[in-house]
């Protein structure tokens, strides 16, 4: 009994030794940057001791060894840091967001900044809620520099065009390719619910993009969407977004209806004089202004008086508009102030073995102009599975549902391959330059507007100007809606084998689901008394299934990481289509409705491709990195013979300021060169079905016949593109200026284009329409620099200031063309820009005549002709000689100071103009960050280029056939002659640069015609983006029992400044204008819960 006692005294006493030599710490956490607590932080004991979490105040509570003196503290977004452990001691972990280790998703895998060697921009979740978009992509714009965003498109639910320095091919496939989570994304951007979306990663060069070789030729855009982060804890975040929007661009200075009906007299006299219908102007003015009302304005008359004494002998209006015409703006018939409301909310969880994200999304938006409403829905659920040390898998599923209406126009209106779109003829955009007097609601003799007995809704107006018609009542009679269901899934399985090898397998799946009916009434418009349903039915699917091999392995200082890819790739669509004709009863778009079915069509269409790819990378002591990826890819669209096609890429960087003679230059933070080289591919611009003769079934003389749809393209291979890139980055002075310094250069070789065939070739089966057939025969050039600074003016614990701005230049040459042929149809010449404005050159205006004069351009482009025993484009003088010949003839040539004018195109030659491409284009911002509140500017700018503005070309002349609203510019035409005057009383031809033509309706399709005088510079600045947002105090927040609150105010395209009034210079990339959806003006607030 004693002996057992002594062992439980020696027991205990070796108990309260071990106990004594234990030791209690506690601390806590916060951001280095706000001093807030960060909740969820690790703080692990290295040497021994179980490791803690911090709460919600940042704390936590350690039990170690006495041995025990320090802790590694780690969390997600914030820089580990080593620290020395002692009682109530406060770890500040500094945020990564300049950290060189930062994770970059690139092509198959990550990679980290500093090891990087091609050329690769980020946008992150930040700069995505910053905005209010339905586009995820529409973040972009001026986020990422030497990427250009089409900023025109703006009704709900649209997607931005997107060009990656430049063009790289002849064809409209331009696009950028779309990933999403590793696997190619077939479906309409603007389905994906951009609060799931992490990150985006901008690939642009070839060894960036060699990966996706067969697709990567116009860069490529990584999406990442969101995963569950932080290990031991359940979030739960809540979104609600409210907003409105306007349109964001003003209209262009109209004549009101004063001016307006004085300026359409005077034109349409002058044009009865210069016409021989009046000896003399005043005569012409005279005869015309009694019966202006009835003939010119078709019998509209707005005033308070009758129609033959609105005008005084000067032509003066002197009637007043009638009280009751509230209705002369057409824009307040179509149009609204638009609103959104977005709802997300989403929830994940994770332990060390299993992880999962979920989420669910409503957005919908009634757009600015009536019938263009966007709805949407999405779900998501993201789960990762790691049972064991050596193997983990995974699973992404993803549904949207998506229901639109867009009134009168859509994107099908331009080329839907089934004739014209029964909505076209309601183009809401129409309707904004009616003229100022033409109203759009019926109204008796006294003006008032006139209402529905039936209904008691005003009645609509389709007398006078209007013709018969009213388009603001046939939109609204009309209908164009749109579902679409989209379905996608991944999978993926990891094994993690011995001595640094994974073997992966993955497979994903795309559907969607696509119906859309668009109606156009019997009662109005251009089925009127018919009425017109068209449907149709898109069901489209893709898969792709991967093998995958990777092996990482360290050698000391060295480090190999090697990838091997095998991929299949299927996609199939199926189209029906059905077009129906004689309603039967007004109202009701059923097909039952109607009794004549037109056209009725299906096609089907399957692609598939197979690729073996690889990639190996190569560091040194992470100062010298190297990379080297392959790709070789099979399409169906090509025949057996060049279906085949092999890309790849080398690149390489250096970190300059690791090595030892940086060492003193304590001012160099980090200094990296890289450069890369490699060429990628492009099968887009072929058809699914591009190697075979394809016939066409129609009939004639009651049996059916076939037709020549296509020939084949025997010799069709892939277009490629060779890309060079080369830059310099570094960050200075602490980290707080930071720089990027670029310059690529592409070569697009083997572009594709549809050659015309001589007319024994036969048609299409459409008369007129020349066949042609697909052949490798372009090259084309890109280069230029991408710069992009950033300093960090003020930067402490409370108070963050910076600034960046970045700047894209890029010059663009066409090398080589079809047979080495200029196209001067499509303003398409070697040696020139893809972009090349091609027009007549205006001079100016004749103080003579007041007629607008152009130049001969005796060296036009016009008059080159191809030499077959040269096989170049030659000058041929007789082609000019006949048209100069011709403007001698009729008396419209004229030569001031040594140079031959006309008044008349049909006697000129065109010219080359300039670009539509800009010389610079970016963004610069700055944000400020003061205690939990945010502030953000974000411009963006381009200056250069040209635009042609076809719409302000309509506003400048006085037409008896188009009648539209006039510019205010029209008050500055042409009035008498001026200049020299001859001995004779007659007046010297001479030119005002300056000048507006006179304003003569008979001369006007002369005086105006399309030319270089309706060329604008395509300068703009825009402040893109607003945002002021606010984090609630942490005692606030901890006191709900919640994480974050945050409260936010944003607005996108606050203002635009052009250098004309009106023009959208971003319509389009090469430099047009047109009758379409305008930038939004987009005001929206959020209200953020993390639970």
């Amino acid at each position: 009994m004693k002996k057992l006692f002594m062992i439980m005294v020696t027991l205990m006493c070796v108990s309260w030794a071990a106990i004594a030599q234990n030791r209690t710490i506690s601390g806590t956490v916060v951001d280095a940057g706000n001093n807030e607590p960060l909740i969820g932080a690790t703080v692990m004991p290295i040497g021994g001791g179980q490791g803690s979490a911090t709460d919600v105040d940042g704390k936590f509570t350690l039990n170690v060894p006495a041995s025990v003196t320090k802790a590694k503290v780690t969390y997600v977004g914030y820089k580990e840091q080593t620290v020395a452990l002692h009682n109530d001691m406060k770890v500040r972990l500094e945020s990564t967001a300049t950290n060189l280790t930062d994770v970059v998703v690139v092509a198959y895998g990550t990679s980290t900044k500093e090891s990087l060697t091609g050329s690769v921009a980020v946008v992150g979740s930040a700069d995505i809620e910053d905005r209010p978009v339905t586009s995820v992509t529409a973040a972009l714009e001026g986020n990422a520099p030497g990427v250009q965003v089409n900023n025109s498109v703006s009704y709900p639910g649209s997607s931005p065009d997107i060009r990656i320095r430049g063009f790289n091919s002849f064809t409209k496939y331009n696009q950028p390719l779309t990933v999403v989570d590793g696997v190619v994304y077939d479906g309409n951007i603007s389905e994906i619910n951009p609060a799931d979306v992490e990150s985006m990663s901008i690939l642009k060069d070839a060894a960036s993009c060699a990966l996706y070789g067969n697709r990567g030729a116009n860069g490529v855009i990584l999406i990442t969407t969101k995963r569950a982060k932080n290990v031991g804890k359940v979030d739960v975040t809540l979104t609600v977004n409210q907003g409105f929007y306007t349109k964001a661009l003003p209209f262009y200075d109209r004549l009101g209806v004063k001016d307006y009906m004085e300026t359409a007299l005077a034109g349409y006299a002058r044009g009865q004089f210069s016409g021989g219908a009046s000896s003399t102007y005043a005569e012409a003015l005279a005869n015309v202004a009694p019966g202006f009302v009835n003939t010119y304005l078709l019998g509209t008359n707005i005033f308070d008086r009758p129609s033959d004494q609105i005008f005084n002998a000067d032509g003066q209006l002197v009637a007043n508009v009638l009280p009751g015409y509230t209705d002369l703006d057409w824009w307040d018939a179509i149009s609204q102030t638009g609103y959104r409301q977005e709802y997300n909310v989403n929830a994940s969880g994770a332990t060390d073995k299993f992880n999962v994200f979920s989420s669910f999304g409503y957005m919908k938006e009634n757009g600015y102009v009536k019938k263009t409403d966007y709805e949407r829905f999405n779900g998501r659920v993201a789960a990762n599975y790691n049972p064991v040390s050596w193997f983990k898998t995974g699973l992404n599923l993803s549904a949207s549902y998506v229901n639109t209406e867009v009134a009168g126009v859509s994107e099908s209106d331009y080329d839907d391959g089934k004739g014209t779109n029964l909505g076209l003829v309601t183009n809401p955009f129409l309707m904004i330059n009616n003229p100022p007097v033409q109203p759009y609601y019926a109204h008796d003799e006294k003006g008032n507007i006139m209402y529905d007995p039936a209904t008691g809704k005003p009645m609509w107006n389709t007398s006078g100007l209007n013709k018969g018609d009213n388009n603001a009542w046939a939109m609204r009679l009309n209908s164009n809606e749109n579902t679409i269901l989209s379905v996608s899934g991944n999978a993926y399985a990891t094994g993690i084998l011995p001595y640094g090898f994974e073997v992966s397998l993955r497979a994903s799946m795309w559907r969607q689901k696509q119906n859309s009916k668009d109606y156009s009434n019997n009662v109005i418009g251009s089925q009127q008394n018919v009425g017109g349903l068209d449907i149709e039915s898109l069901q489209q699917r893709s898969y792709t299934f991967m093998q995958q091999l990777s092996w990482n392995h360290d050698y000391g200082l060295n480090n190999i990481d090697v990838f091997l890819d095998h991929e299949n790739y299927e996609f199939m669509y199926d189209d029906r289509f059905l077009r129906m004709s004689k309603q039967l009863m007004n109202d009701m778009p059923y097909m039952s409705n109607f009794e004549s079915p037109d056209i009725a069509s299906d096609a089907v269409a399957r692609l598939r491709t197979e690729s073996y790819l690889g990639r190996v990378r190569y560091n040194y002591d992470q100062k010298y990195f190297a990379e080297a990826s392959i790709r070789r890819d099979g399409t169906s669209r090509f025949s057996k013979e060049n279906r085949w096609g092999t890309f790849w890429s080398v690149g390489a960087s250096w970190v300059i300021s690791k090595e030892k003679f940086m060492q003193n230059a304590d001012w160099v933070n980090y200094l990296k060169l890289r450069a890369a080289y490699g060429a990628v591919g492009n099968d887009l611009a072929a058809g699914y079905y591009a190697s075979w003769n394809l016939y066409g079934l129609t009939t004639y003389g009651g049996a059916g016949v076939m037709f020549p749809d296509q020939l084949s393209g025997d010799n069709l291979k892939w277009e490629s593109t060779n890309t060079l890139d080369v830059a310099l980055e570094g960050s200075l002075f602490d980290d707080r200026f930071n720089f990027s310094i670029g310059y690529y250069n592409k070569r697009n070789v083997d572009l594709l284009y549809e050659v015309r065939k001589a007319s024994s070739a036969g048609n299409t089966g459409f008369v007129g329409d020349v066949i042609t057939v697909m052949q490798n025969v372009g090259t084309m050039e890109n280069w230029g620099w991408e710069l992009q600074f950033g300093v960090d003016i003020i930067r402490n614990r409370n108070l963050k200031w910076s600034f960046n701005i970045d700047a894209s230049f890029l010059k663009n040459t066409v090398v080589k063309l079809p047979g080495n042929k200029d196209l001067p149809g499509q303003a398409l010449f070697e040696g020139r820009s893809r972009y090349e404005q091609y027009t007549y050159t205006w001079a100016g205006v004749d103080r003579a005549t007041g007629n607008s004069l152009y130049k001969m351009e005796p060296y036009s482009r016009d008059y080159y002709v191809y030499n077959d025993a040269t096989g170049r484009m030659e000058y041929d003088e007789s082609l000019y000689k006949a048209k100069l010949d011709g403007a001698i003839a009729s008396g419209h040539y004229f030569e001031i100071d040594g140079e031959g004018y006309t008044d008349r195109t049909q006697y000129a030659g065109r010219g080359l103009q300039g670009t539509s491409l800009p010389t610079v284009y970016g963004s610069f911002g700055t944000n400020l960050s003061w205690k939990g509140l945010n502030f953000g500017l974000l411009f963006t700018y381009s200056l250069g280029g040209k635009t042609y503005n076809g719409i302000y070309a309509g506003l400048m002349g006085v037409s008896t056939q188009n009648k539209s609203s006039l510019h205010k510019d029209m008050l500055k035409s042409w009035k008498e002659p001026s200049g020299i005057q001859n001995a004779d009383g007659t007046w010297q031809h001479s030119i005002d640069p300056n000048g507006v033509p006179v304003n003569d309706s008979q001369l006007s399709q002369y005086n105006d015609a399309g030319s270089s005088r309706f060329l604008f510079r395509s300068d703009y600045l825009t402040l893109k983006n607003l945002n002021i947002n606010y984090d609630f105090p942490k005692k606030w927040v901890n006191a709900m029992k919640l994480q974050n609150i945050n409260l936010g105010f944003s607005v996108d395209n606050l203002f635009i400044v052009t250098t004309k009034k009106g023009m959208n210079p971003q319509y389009s990339f090469g430099g047009s204008q047109g009758n379409y959806f305008m930038p939004a003006r987009v005001f929206n607030f959020s209200l953020a819960f993390k639970f």
